[in-house]
């Protein structure tokens, strides 16, 4: 049998749509991988055995009596959703006790339309108890560990999307991103991880409707199963207010396009007043001067123009979670583990109006910063992670060690949450490996909708470090 695994959305879509394959052994090859990885890491909080089987065979069924252009673009794929994402079929469990058996009525949009586009849900993957955290462990479903070192976390909140990605468990995984938790993993995993402008898909279901912070993401192996992607489920939902505008599709990366003008970009070692250490910088440096062979006119900042002050985003982020916690009933509040039950009391996150209004001033005052930069450079890039990935295991010392300090674990990550207080898209991806063969990420940010930018630019990336056929170890 022809093996499928780590293969294109848009490859494996092909070859079902045109006989080559069928998508029930598609869909059993991918079931034997997602048994063999969860014994191993432990991506998944429920597999849907019996459902992605019975929906394998109704393709293959439907197709046997159509002609293959009638198939749609995603027929027979199967792909991973994030278990904060609702789903008519499967539990949503948030990765809390509190909701282990809570089964929605609906898909979210972004999960209805990839469905009726022919795609197989496999799964609900791991998140840490509300994605309360960026590494992926619960009292739920225990530890999610790294494919490339599983003594190491995956990061989080989406670590369980990215382990499934990376060891090919699924096309791709639609994660959430709300302060990195699609990009995190993807750099610790050695994929890609896309976090959408705000609203360019809809999130409905987000708690936060105004001051939102969170956005439906993609992580996948390949460039243009993100553009793919993005088309099928970008659009306006009356349940999203952010959604409601014209979101123009991505086009799939087109060398031709390099020849233009050159594109600007600026590199920030330092964004948020972190630097990463020299062990990720050494596998950064050789990306950006091969963009710059690409064509990218690549600048690097001696500062960080922007200001950003990382604080902010922890703040908001923890005001979110004790809001959340204390609107629960009783009986939910009595199930969550012990680091959630503490904002129930914590006087820190006591109400007040006018540190909302200030924080929003904040925010405001952040995104006119970036947006002056962003008039002048097409794309910000970074590290994505500033460290290795720390160990996964829950009682680990919650410090990275950057350039011989050992630091708290929001240095690892949090300059990557700018992008979620001012709604920019931002990307992560893969750039090399390290020299204990940890993979590392590049990170980019673009103007308002302009994904475009983005995924050239992962395009131009792929030309120096081809991620797309290095696999961990227990991927095959």
């Amino acid at each position: 049998m022809m093996d499928i695994l780590g293969r294109s959305a848009i490859a494996i879509a092909g070859l079902i749509r045109n006989r080559e394959l069928s998508a029930l052994d598609v869909m059993a090859q991918t079931l034997r991988q997602a048994e063999r990885v969860q014994r191993a890491l432990n991506p998944f909080v429920t597999i849907a055995w019996d459902q992605a089987i019975e929906q394998a065979k109704r393709c293959d069924q439907l197709l046997l009596k159509g002609s293959p252009a009638d198939a749609a673009y995603l027929f027979g794929v199967p792909f991973t959703a994030k278990d904060l994402l609702n789903t008519c079929d499967l539990r949503t469990t948030y990765g809390s006790r509190a909701f282990e058996t809570f089964q929605p009525q609906a898909d979210v949009v972004a999960i209805d339309r990839l469905r009726k586009a022919g795609a197989v849900l496999i799964g609900k993957t791991t998140t840490p108890e509300f994605a309360s955290q960026l590494l992926t462990d619960s009292e739920l479903t225990g530890i999610t560990r790294n494919p490339w070192d599983p003594t190491r976390s995956p990061g989080g909140s989406s670590g369980g999307a990215g382990v499934a990605v990376a060891t090919g468990v699924g096309a791709f995984g639609i994660s959430t991103d709300g302060g990195g938790s699609a990009r995190v993993p993807a750099a610790a995993c050695g994929i890609l991880g896309l976090k959408v402008t705000l609203g360019a898909i809809p999130h409905e279901t987000w708690p936060f409707h105004f001051g939102n912070n969170s956005s439906i993401s993609i992580n996948s192996r390949h460039v243009e199963d993100l553009v793919l992607g993005f088309n099928l489920m970008k659009g306006a939902s009356t349940l999203d207010p952010w959604s409601r505008r014209r979101i123009a599709p991505l086009s799939q990366p087109d060398p031709s396009r390099a020849k233009g003008p050159k594109k600007r970009a600026l590199f920030i070692p330092a964004l948020g007043g972190q630097v990463a250490d020299q062990n990720i910088m050494a596998v950064v440096q050789p990306s950006l001067k091969a963009l710059q062979q690409a064509g990218y006119e690549i600048s690097t900042a001696e500062d960080d123009p922007v200001a950003f002050d990382r604080g902010l985003s922890l703040e908001l982020m923890s005001a979110n979670l004790a809001a959340r916690v204390r609107a629960m009933q009783p009986e939910q509040q009595a199930s969550l583990s012990a680091p959630l039950k503490a904002l129930l009391s914590n006087e820190t996150f006591k109400s007040d109006g006018v540190r909302l209004q200030a924080q929003a001033i904040e925010r405001s005052a952040l995104y006119d910063r970036l947006e002056h930069t962003l008039n002048q450079y097409s794309l910000i890039l970074t590290p994505t992670l500033n460290a290795q990935a720390p160990l996964a295991d829950p009682s680990r010392d919650q410090r990275v060690c950057i350039n011989d300090a050992w630091l708290p674990l929001p240095a690892w990550w949090s300059h990557l949450s700018i992008a979620n207080l001012t709604g920019h898209p931002a990307l992560s991806v893969p750039c090399g490996w390290d020299a204990d063969g940890l993979p590392v990420g590049l990170h980019a940010i673009a103007g308002w909708d302009r994904e475009q930018d983005l995924v050239d630019l992962a395009a131009s990336v792929a030309l120096h470090n081809d991620w797309t056929g290095h696999y961990p170890s227990i991927a095959s």
